[in-house]
């Protein structure tokens, strides 16, 4: 029981380091190309090495991260063609999931997506400070409800990690350049919305695919400018 007990406390300790070094990443406070220094994450998060090499591990499985021999740990670097690549695949997987939520989403989730969405545009104090968190919140409220009701816990996983991916790249473009692309992004997501209201299967792929597609021509754009 004790040695079990130890197993899970390790877990749960690998869990978290994970979730801290993957925050760090996607937010840029461990920044493209920075080494990611063992001894002095475990002596902040007082930890021993042994769970700080697991969570790692992890992210270098999720291609965060990638170790070159007797240097270290890495944070990847960011480049057009991973960009381009992410959103072509997304561009294969959403318009997929748009389709089969369409049938599945409670009346009352559309409901509140729409409420959620008006909000969204209406509060002049985010559109004003903060466009990242506005598009951010819309991304949640769109994509996160459709993957919540695709009815695959397997694609759900995959996009989800293609999103968190876009949102690297995202966050590293508005801390770069000033830029604003809420009304497009609002507009985008209102028609995917409207596609799933009237619970339309191939309205929804579409609007989901046109969005994309737009989204993925965007963040090359602002990306090149970054002189990424």
């Amino acid at each position: 029981m004790d040695r079990m007990g130890s197993r899970i406390s390790r877990m749960n300790v690998t869990e978290e380091i994970y979730r801290i070094v993957k925050e760090d990443i996607l937010t840029h406070k461990l920044p493209a190309g920075e080494k990611v220094n063992i001894d002095q994450l475990a002596r902040t998060l007082e930890v021993s090495n042994i769970p700080i090499r697991e969570a790692l591990s992890r992210l270098q499985s999720e291609g965060y991260l990638h170790m070159v021999p007797f240097k270290g740990m890495f944070v990847n670097l960011m480049s057009l063609q991973q960009l381009d690549e992410i959103f072509e695949i997304r561009l294969q997987l959403e318009p997929f999931a748009a389709g089969k939520a369409a049938l599945i989403i409670p009346d009352g989730k559309l409901a509140q997506l729409s409420s959620a969405l008006d909000s969204i545009r209406a509060n002049e104090t985010a559109r004003t400070n903060d466009g990242l968190q506005m598009i951010t919140e819309m991304n949640d409220s769109i994509h996160g409800t459709i993957l919540k009701y695709c009815d695959n816990h397997s694609l759900r996983t995959l996009v989800n990690g293609y999103l968190e991916q876009t949102q690297r790249y995202l966050t590293f473009i508005e801390l770069t350049l000033d830029v604003d692309d809420r009304e497009v992004e609002w507009a985008e997501h209102h028609a995917i919305l409207q596609q799933l209201i009237q619970r339309n299967v191939n309205g929804a792929s579409a609007a989901m695919f046109d969005h994309i597609s737009k989204a993925r021509r965007r963040a090359n754009v602002h990306f090149r400018n970054t002189g990424g």
